[in-house]
């Protein structure tokens, strides 16, 4: 080969180095040049009911909306584990909670810090390696303290909650206490506004990498108060027309902060506000990347952690609302919208098929790798990158699971079966079906659907969880394992 090169013109030099370079598998220049931009815009309790494009119609979502239009909309995406940390846990890691052991929210004390995720390999670590400038801006939550800066991330905006308490990241205007690469930052108005800022600004910096962002909003999370005054008002006439308070099932809930409040309507509307904010911030977030002429080189994800109650059944809350835990559709449905380029990517597409956070990470490390890792084999993640791409597929999974604690799930889609284990790990698990085309819903337990029905996702479940759990973490032991919480500890001393 070098005899190719002596005494060759430089331009046929370059021509074979070129050749070279491109043959090469894992040369960090040739991936750079051929990966695009990633943002992942990642909302908080926004659940997949709560929006234009799935449906409705007295809200205000244009630029979301324009995304699922012009993009992909996955009608049956789903969250893993329908509870903040442990969802966000699930998505970085690609792994499930009982092979990660985030089962539950995690209180931002001292106290409850059990060196969460320690071993464990985040995306933005795969990542780096691969030749992306990583940054994250808003909420983490998927460890204890959010102020130290994440492996793998270069740029680090989040919160500093051990100094202004676990609530002060939630205030949605007014002045928040932020980690700034591991420093103390203050900011006073409207976070949101201040969080896409951040990350155009990250946009902007010179570099010849391409970018990864996860942008992460506390919108629409609870308080449902302080989001703008002229957003609030354009629901308050609605909201019961959206969420009529009122509504009961068969759960217990867990007092008074998990039912109907007496002022649902302004609740409601506050949360449905805080949506639209979300809203404009994507919008913003669009035009930067159009302005900077980056539109064709960026894949722009929507999601949220996992869906949330705000009065369906009487309940406000996600899966913990309850007791036990609760996998309702609105818990556990979220809205998930991909827009890429025209560069194997077929716009304009509804993919019916069923997704959730972990295949979102498949999906990241397919793309950025250019289909060199197209298979997260750590986790049970698999690649979107052909429904993205328009393919009709044959052998997609016709089943969904989810966890929290000692409770796992799965659905077909109109059978779901809810299995709660015991302490005593002799005693037969206890199993609630329900059949999501009844009228009323989840709000009854289901008599037993048919035998062959109900062979398969009971031997399924069991399939599932015993390849992606590890003895250490697996919720069937989730009363040896550290409390992430007051609420948990407290369910495990009484269980």
């Amino acid at each position: 080969m070098l005899k190719i090169f002596k005494g060759a013109p430089v331009r046929e030099r370059l021509f074979f180095i070129s050749i070279l370079l491109a043959a090469a598998p894992g040369v960090a220049i040739a991936q750079s040049a051929a990966s695009p931009n990633i943002v992942v815009v990642m909302a908080d309790d926004h659940a997949q009911w709560a929006l234009g494009a799935y449906g409705l119609e007295q809200i205000e979502t244009p630029n979301i909306d324009w995304l699922a239009d012009q993009g992909v909309l996955f009608e049956n995406a789903m969250s893993p584990a329908p509870v903040c940390s442990a969802a966000r846990a699930s998505f970085y890691t690609g792994k499930m909670p009982s092979q990660h052991g985030v089962h539950d929210f995690l209180s931002e004390q001292e106290e409850y810090d059990a060196n969460w995720l320690a071993g464990e390999t985040l995306l933005s670590e795969r990542l780096s390696e691969a030749g992306y400038r990583t940054g994250l801006f808003g909420k983490w939550h998927a460890t204890t303290n959010s102020k130290p800066p994440q492996p793998g991330f270069e740029r680090w905006l989040s919160y500093d909650s051990y100094k202004a308490g676990w609530q002060n990241q939630y205030v949605h205007s007014g002045t928040v206490s932020f980690s700034s690469d591991g420093e103390e930052a203050t900011y006073t108005g409207v976070q949101a506004r201040f969080l896409t800022e951040a990350a155009i600004r990250f946009i902007d910096e010179e570099s010849d990498k391409p970018f990864f962002i996860s942008l992460n909003f506390t919108e629409p999370h609870a308080p449902f108060a302080g989001l703008p005054e002229r957003l609030v008002s354009q629901y308050r006439p609605v909201a019961n027309d959206i969420v009529r308070a009122g509504g009961s099932s068969e759960l217990a809930d867990r007092g008074s902060h998990t039912t109907t409040p007496q002022d649902h309507v302004e609740q409601l509307a506050q949360y449905l506000a805080a949506v639209s904010l979300l809203d404009e911030q994507v919008g913003r977030l669009l035009d930067a990347l159009q302005g900077r002429d980056l539109m064709n080189e960026t894949l722009v994800v929507y999601t949220s952690d996992h869906g949330l109650l705000v009065g369906q059944y009487g309940l406000y809350g996600k899966t913990n609302a309850t007791n036990p835990p609760n996998f309702y559709e609105e818990t556990i449905r979220i809205p998930l919208i991909v827009y890429g380029s025209d560069k194997g990517f077929r716009k304009a597409q509804s993919r019916a098929e069923l997704v959730d956070l972990v295949d979102l990470h498949a999906t990241i490390m397919d793309v950025a790798t250019q289909g060199r890792v197209a298979a997260a084999d750590y986790g049970p993640g698999r690649s979107m990158r052909t429904l993205l791409q328009g393919e009709r597929a044959t052998d997609w999974r016709t089943l969904q699971f989810a966890e929290r604690g000692n409770v796992r799930m799965v659905t077909d889609g109109r059978w779901k079966l809810v299995r709660r284990y015991r302490r005593d790990a002799e005693q037969t698990p206890l199993d609630t079906w329900y059949d999501l085309a009844h009228p009323f819903g989840e709000r009854h337990a289901a008599d037993l659907p048919p035998a062959s029905v109900r062979g398969r996702l009971m031997s399924e479940l069991e399939r599932f969880f015993s390849r992606y759990e590890t003895a250490e973490h697996s919720g069937r032991r989730i009363w040896d394992q550290p409390p992430p919480n007051a609420r948990m500890r407290d369910d495990l001393k009484a269980n």
